[in-house]
């Protein structure tokens, strides 16, 4: 690893990096070597790669030895070799070809850098929504943008320390104007320069120069006090006024917040605005032969080559050419700052760079970002020890807190485990002779396995975690197949589908680890949201579709059988000789005869049946009408409702009360039942 990063890691005694803006002199830091003959190595000035002839990296060049280290571990451009020493020594070099002689791994954190002949706009901070120069600077991004490209003039600088000629003239303080009337064309090198120093900024240099004159305390007080006016002005009472001073309100929140955060972190403002452009490690930019020996290269290195191309040809007017008409050198300056914005972000401008085939360029932005970004892919999502992945699939037996393991993952996570349990109860002497039991399959492996995951949690995780919820534990049991099997009430913790969605399980090794995941991480300690607070763990989609179809029943009551022939169906009973008819529905004294009847295949799910109603008589309404009356011989009778009947004596007095419903109604209502008594247990015994 680079010292710098080392360094960096060491001194905050954790294992972390901070991304941010850096300085010029911190890029510069991370590139220069000093060679023996006292030259300095680091800037890249040519935009060559490898020799066409001899095939080795060009001096100066994009993959030059001398600035990025050697190809092969301790062997120079020369073809000499060198015994690599301690890193902790001086560094040895080449006197001929001034190689560094140290590993080759070098050459993947090895940085290098463009010194710019313009300064250039980041089009990250000029371009991405928030504009964050726009806001720091109050400026609408279009006028921003106009300076930058060179195509509007900032005349008479507040910050110019000498008078200027315009503002002598009195004409105006500070006023963006056309180039095509205000800049004569025929200006030289020279005469443009003078011109430029002292009565117009334009591109980058404009943007970095407003960027460095604001005082950060300044820009703060005055939002902070301009806020509070706009919120004690009151409504305005137009709709559009109204917007206006809100979107004013939340600009100027974001502009404290930006100022601030420069302020805390300690970042200048204009290092927004890059004269040195870092280049990456040439191990993360290769270029590669295929077959055939055809050379593939990334992307990165035609971007680079564009950036340096257009930097030298801008260098030349500017260096040795003093009669070069200064309408070229805006072009060229523009070109350049399209060229850096081409290899930041290709096409944040609108049409993105394309090669001979068409192909868009992939853009350094390209390279980090998205599903298989640097970040995600190579950092977040890498291999590591004790953890597997498989695609998940509903477990609606499953308790909230438990996940179903394949029993292929499962020996694989637990192998150590389990073969510390082998030796332990003595079925095998050693490790090679319990690998071949595991291999086998053997009865007592999945007897061991159990024991152990029964007091192991595991860690599950879908990228990208984006908030808490994103990993958390259950306790594992196995299944057969070869998909996890998840409840649904934890899906939308991890903004998961039952769709082929694949997820990652990890076993916690340490006992703090362990710790952490029972007393923080499991799934039914965190049913709400860490964000808002509301109910995280509820149902959705299949969930309600399969209550929808539980309960779908009929709504229209006993009515609906009446007017309705095509409702009745007939159930035949092999044992008792049952028959349901349109005459009459069945009568079940409790919901475990009726589900008993359903399992027989005597009734159907969705079939209307009347229930015994032994519970809280206050579903019945007073001020009902029944829908009719049947009196029995011996003088009791039968009040029947829409979706009940009432059974009086001849004394009205109430004897019993059916409720109508179907057995999918049962079902739901008896696992919500267990459902309650089961938090209301775990209530009692946490208090």
């Amino acid at each position: 690893m680079n010292q710098n990063f080392s360094s960096m890691i060491d001194r905050y005694k954790y294992q972390q990096l901070r991304i941010g803006s850096v300085s010029p002199q911190q890029i510069s830091a991370w590139a220069n070597k000093i060679l023996p003959n006292g030259e300095i190595v680091g800037e890249v000035t040519k935009p060559y790669t490898f020799h066409y002839k001899t095939n080795k990296p060009e001096k100066d060049g994009l993959f030059c030895e001398r600035i990025s280290g050697p190809i092969k571990s301790g062997i120079c451009a020369c073809g000499n070799y060198r015994v690599i020493g301690d890193e902790k020594e001086d560094p040895k070099f080449c006197e001929q070809c001034g190689v560094e002689s140290v590993d080759s791994r070098i050459r993947r954190y090895q940085m290098a850098y463009i010194k710019l002949a313009c300064p250039v706009t980041h089009v990250w901070y000029l371009k991405r929504l928030p504009s964050y120069i726009a806001n720091l600077l109050d400026k609408p991004l279009k006028e921003l943008e106009g300076l930058v490209y060179c195509d509007v003039f900032s005349f008479a600088r507040p910050i110019a320390k000498k008078p200027t000629f315009l503002r002598l003239r009195g004409s105006f303080e500070y006023e963006i104007q056309s180039r095509k009337y205000s800049i004569p064309l025929f200006f030289t090198t020279q005469g443009f320069d003078t011109f430029r120093n002292r009565e117009i900024s334009t591109g980058a240099s404009a943007i970095r120069e407003q960027l460095a004159d604001p005082d950060l305390r300044i820009i703060t007080d005055r939002s902070l006090v301009e806020w509070k006016e706009l919120g004690e002005e009151g409504s305005a009472g137009n709709a559009w006024e109204d917007r206006k001073i809100g979107r004013r309100k939340d600009f100027l929140v974001r502009r404290m917040e930006l100022a601030k955060h420069f302020l805390r972190t300690n970042v200048e403002p204009e290092r927004m605005v890059l004269c040195l452009l870092p280049v990456l490690p040439p191990e993360l930019r290769p270029i590669i032969q295929i077959d055939g020996g055809k050379p593939m290269s990334s992307d990165i290195n035609e971007l680079y080559r564009r950036v340096i191309y257009r930097n030298n040809t801008l260098t030349d007017p500017l260096t040795t050419s003093r009669s070069t008409p200064g309408e070229l050198v805006l072009c060229q300056e523009k070109l350049v700052q399209e060229a850096v914005d081409t290899l930041l972000d290709n096409g944040i401008r609108g049409q993105p760079m394309r090669d001979g085939h068409n192909k868009v360029y992939k853009s350094f932005s390209d390279v980090i970002e998205g599903k298989e970004g640097r970040f995600r892919e190579t950092l977040l999502g890498k291999r590591v020890d004790y953890s597997g992945r498989s695609v998940i699939v509903v477990g609606p037996s499953l308790s909230l807190h438990r996940c179903g393991l394949p029993r292929e993952i499962a020996i694989e996570l637990f192998q150590t485990f389990v073969i510390r349990g082998l030796i332990r109860q003595r079925v095998a002497s050693n490790i090679g002779i319990a690998k071949s039991k595991i291999r086998e399959k053997e009865q007592i492996v999945w007897e061991i396995l159990q024991e152990v995951m029964r007091g192991h949690p595991v860690l599950l995780n879908r990228a990208p975690t984006l908030h808490r919820l994103g990993i958390q534990a259950f306790q594992p049991i196995l299944v057969e197949g070869r998909a996890i099997c998840l409840h649904p009430l934890v899906r939308k913790g991890f903004n998961a589908d039952f769709d082929g969605d694949q997820m990652a399980v990890h076993v916690p090794l340490s006992l703090e680890a362990q710790a952490e995941a029972r007393l923080l991480m499991f799934s039914h300690m965190n049913l709400l949201s860490p964000a808002i607070g509301d109910p995280i763990s509820v149902p959705t989609q299949d969930m309600l579709i399969g209550l929808y179809v539980l309960t779908i029943g009929n709504r229209r009551g006993i009515c609906a059988n009446r007017y309705n022939p095509c409702n009745y169906r007939n159930y035949q009973n092999e044992t008792n000789n049952y028959q349901y008819t349109k005459e009459k529905e069945p009568y079940f004294c409790s919901s475990y005869d009726a589900l008993g009847a359903y399992r027989q295949k005597r009734i159907d799910f969705y079939s209307p049946l009347w229930l015994r109603w032994r519970l809280d008589q206050r579903v019945i309404a007073s001020r009902e009408v029944p829908i009719e009356v049947q009196y029995e011989p011996l003088g009791t009778y039968h009040e029947i409702y829409g979706h009940y009947q009432i059974v009086r004596s001849v004394k009205k007095e109430i004897l019993c009360i059916y409720i109508r419903t179907t057995v999918g109604h049962i079902s739901f209502y008896r696992e919500i039942e267990e459902a309650v008594q089961g938090f209301c247990r775990a209530y009692s015994y946490g208090t």
